[in-house]
């Protein structure tokens, strides 16, 4: 028997931090099955899906990751999943990809998934990321995104073009194809 949890792991940008969380793991007899890990602006976040003997307890968890948060300043949030909550999402719909392109300003990513919301669109994957130049900040979104079989992908796509107009930014809705590894 397994258990499965979730950590989410929060601080300051530095090496170590991926080796570290992952040293725990691995010492404790742990899986890693999914995971999310990415520097935002000074900070570095880890989030990541994995099993455990059931043999693991929470406490010999939290008592693994506690020297690493100690040493590197580090927030560690841990979550032991249901077994409701481990099973494996079922697609609500066929997969696409929205990119949104243009000069930075407030309110590009609430737009963009008001839209989507209000449709019942399921976003399972949002990338955004701001670069600094010699001009105006350029923004760069990426969402990947389940339409439902009722949504309709040419009145979607037109109330899309019609935000970006608004917003003076590019949109592109395509569908998502598989990935091979």
């Amino acid at each position: 028997m397994v258990n499965r949890w979730v950590v989410t792991v929060l601080g300051k940008d530095r090496p170590g931090i991926v080796a570290g969380v992952t040293k725990v793991l691995y010492q404790l007899g742990c899986n890693l099955e999914d995971s999310a890990m990415r520097r935002l602006g000074g900070e570095f976040t880890v989030m990541l899906v994995f099993s455990s003997p059931a043999r693991v307890s929470e406490e010999a968890l939290r008592r693994g990751f506690r020297p690493l948060e100690q040493r590197l300043t580090l927030i560690v949030h841990l979550k032991r999943l249901t077994k409701l909550e481990s099973r494996a999402p079922r697609p609500r719909g066929r997969t696409f990809l929205i990119s949104v392109y243009g000069a930075d300003r407030p309110g590009i990513v609430f737009r963009v998934s008001d839209i989507l919301a209000r449709e019942g669109i399921n976003i399972t994957d949002v990338h955004a990321h701001r670069s600094e130049g010699r001009g105006p900040s350029l923004y760069l979104l990426l969402l990947e995104v389940e339409l439902p079989t009722r949504v309709q992908v040419v009145p979607l796509e037109e109330r899309l073009k019609k935000m970006a107009k608004s917003l003076s930014v590019e949109v592109n809705l395509r569908p998502s194809e598989a990935a091979v590894l």
